[in-house]
Protein backbone atom coordinates (compact mmCIF):
# COMPACT_ATOMS: atom_id res chain seq x y z
CA UNK A 1 0.00 0.00 0.00
CA UNK A 2 2.72 2.45 1.09
CA UNK A 3 4.82 2.12 -2.64
CA UNK A 4 1.67 2.30 -4.14
CA UNK A 5 0.71 5.31 -2.66
CA UNK A 6 4.32 6.85 -3.34
CA UNK A 7 4.19 5.73 -6.72
CA UNK A 8 1.26 7.57 -6.99
CA UNK A 9 2.36 10.68 -5.54
CA UNK A 10 5.76 10.55 -7.61
CA UNK A 11 3.89 9.87 -10.75
CA UNK A 12 1.37 13.04 -10.14
CA UNK A 13 4.11 15.18 -8.95
CA UNK A 14 6.23 14.29 -12.27
CA UNK A 15 2.98 14.60 -14.35
CA UNK A 16 2.20 18.07 -13.15
CA UNK A 17 6.03 19.21 -13.94
CA UNK A 18 5.56 17.75 -17.44
CA UNK A 19 2.39 19.31 -17.92
CA UNK A 20 3.37 22.74 -16.96
CA UNK A 21 6.95 22.16 -18.74
CA UNK A 22 6.01 20.84 -22.50
CA UNK A 23 2.00 20.81 -22.15
CA UNK A 24 2.51 17.79 -23.87
CA UNK A 25 0.11 14.91 -22.24
CA UNK A 26 1.84 11.57 -23.87
CA UNK A 27 5.09 12.35 -21.28
CA UNK A 28 2.63 11.03 -18.42
CA UNK A 29 3.09 7.22 -19.18
CA UNK A 30 6.69 7.97 -19.27
CA UNK A 31 7.00 9.33 -16.36
CA UNK A 32 4.65 6.78 -14.88
CA UNK A 33 6.77 4.18 -16.28
CA UNK A 34 10.20 5.81 -14.46
CA UNK A 35 8.19 6.40 -11.15
CA UNK A 36 7.70 2.65 -11.29
CA UNK A 37 11.50 1.99 -11.97
CA UNK A 38 12.53 4.64 -9.53
CA UNK A 39 10.54 2.86 -6.58
CA UNK A 40 11.13 -1.16 -7.88
CA UNK A 41 15.10 -0.56 -7.67
CA UNK A 42 15.50 0.68 -4.37
CA UNK A 43 12.74 -1.33 -1.65
CA UNK A 44 14.35 -4.37 -1.24
CA UNK A 45 11.01 -6.21 -2.90
CA UNK A 46 11.59 -9.31 -4.26
CA UNK A 47 13.38 -9.86 -7.83
CA UNK A 48 10.31 -11.36 -9.83
CA UNK A 49 12.76 -12.22 -12.44
CA UNK A 50 14.83 -15.51 -12.16
CA UNK A 51 18.38 -14.80 -10.84
CA UNK A 52 21.31 -15.44 -14.12
CA UNK A 53 23.24 -18.72 -14.34
CA UNK A 54 25.86 -19.00 -11.80
CA UNK A 55 27.12 -19.77 -8.37
CA UNK A 56 25.34 -18.16 -5.51
CA UNK A 57 26.01 -18.05 -1.58
CA UNK A 58 22.49 -18.85 0.26
CA UNK A 59 22.32 -15.95 3.06
CA UNK A 60 18.62 -16.41 3.87
CA UNK A 61 15.29 -17.83 2.31
CA UNK A 62 12.02 -18.30 3.84
CA UNK A 63 9.70 -20.96 2.45
CA UNK A 64 6.19 -20.15 1.99
CA UNK A 65 4.34 -23.66 1.64
CA UNK A 66 2.53 -24.23 -2.18
CA UNK A 67 3.49 -20.72 -3.05
CA UNK A 68 7.24 -19.33 -3.13
CA UNK A 69 10.60 -19.13 -1.66
CA UNK A 70 11.93 -16.03 -1.57
CA UNK A 71 15.78 -16.80 -1.15
CA UNK A 72 19.07 -14.33 -0.48
CA UNK A 73 21.46 -15.11 -3.33
CA UNK A 74 24.65 -13.25 -3.27
CA UNK A 75 26.87 -13.89 -6.22
CA UNK A 76 30.66 -13.92 -5.76
CA UNK A 77 32.14 -10.06 -5.58
CA UNK A 78 28.75 -9.32 -5.93
CA UNK A 79 25.94 -7.65 -3.80
CA UNK A 80 23.46 -9.83 -2.90
CA UNK A 81 20.02 -9.87 -4.33
CA UNK A 82 16.41 -11.06 -2.76
CA UNK A 83 14.93 -13.28 -5.68
CA UNK A 84 11.19 -14.67 -5.68
CA UNK A 85 11.62 -18.52 -6.83
CA UNK A 86 8.49 -20.89 -8.25
CA UNK A 87 7.52 -23.37 -5.22
CA UNK A 88 8.74 -26.84 -5.97
CA UNK A 89 8.24 -29.41 -2.97
CA UNK A 90 11.73 -30.90 -4.47
CA UNK A 91 13.63 -27.51 -4.02
CA UNK A 92 12.30 -27.19 -1.32
CA UNK A 93 13.47 -29.43 1.10
CA UNK A 94 16.90 -29.62 -0.69
CA UNK A 95 17.05 -26.04 0.05
CA UNK A 96 15.72 -26.84 4.26
CA UNK A 97 18.11 -30.02 4.14
CA UNK A 98 20.72 -27.70 2.98
CA UNK A 99 20.25 -25.25 5.62
CA UNK A 100 19.94 -27.48 8.71
CA UNK A 101 23.36 -28.16 8.08
CA UNK A 102 24.36 -24.81 9.02
CA UNK A 103 27.45 -24.39 7.44
CA UNK A 104 26.71 -22.40 4.42
CA UNK A 105 24.24 -22.79 2.07
CA UNK A 106 25.32 -22.83 -2.16
CA UNK A 107 22.99 -22.67 -4.34
CA UNK A 108 23.78 -23.50 -7.98
CA UNK A 109 21.42 -22.03 -10.68
CA UNK A 110 21.33 -23.95 -13.96
CA UNK A 111 20.94 -22.33 -18.02
CA UNK A 112 17.27 -23.37 -17.67
CA UNK A 113 16.19 -21.81 -14.91
CA UNK A 114 16.83 -25.10 -11.90
CA UNK A 115 18.67 -23.95 -8.71
CA UNK A 116 20.27 -27.05 -6.87
CA UNK A 117 21.05 -26.53 -3.15
CA UNK A 118 23.89 -27.68 -1.53
CA UNK A 119 25.24 -27.20 2.12
CA UNK A 120 27.69 -29.08 4.49
CA UNK A 121 26.83 -31.53 6.56
CA UNK A 122 25.78 -30.99 10.16
CA UNK A 123 28.76 -31.92 12.76
CA UNK A 124 28.28 -34.87 14.23
CA UNK A 125 30.39 -37.51 16.01
CA UNK A 126 30.02 -40.72 17.23
CA UNK A 127 32.47 -40.31 19.98
CA UNK A 128 30.93 -40.25 23.71
CA UNK A 129 31.93 -36.93 25.14
CA UNK A 130 33.53 -37.18 28.98
CA UNK A 131 31.52 -33.93 31.18
CA UNK A 132 34.58 -31.46 32.44
CA UNK A 133 35.79 -31.57 35.70
CA UNK A 134 36.92 -28.38 37.28
CA UNK A 135 40.45 -27.76 38.24
CA UNK A 136 39.18 -26.09 41.57
CA UNK A 137 36.11 -27.03 43.74
CA UNK A 138 35.90 -23.78 46.11
CA UNK A 139 32.86 -24.18 48.85
CA UNK A 140 32.00 -27.13 51.08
Amino acid sequence: MIIASTWLALTLALSACAWCAIRTPYTLPLFAVAAAVALYVPTGTPRLTAPPAGHYQVLGADIVVDRYIDALLKPEGKEAMLYRLPYSTSEANALQAAMDGGNGVRAEVGTEGGVAYDGEPPVSDSEHKQAEQPQLNVGG
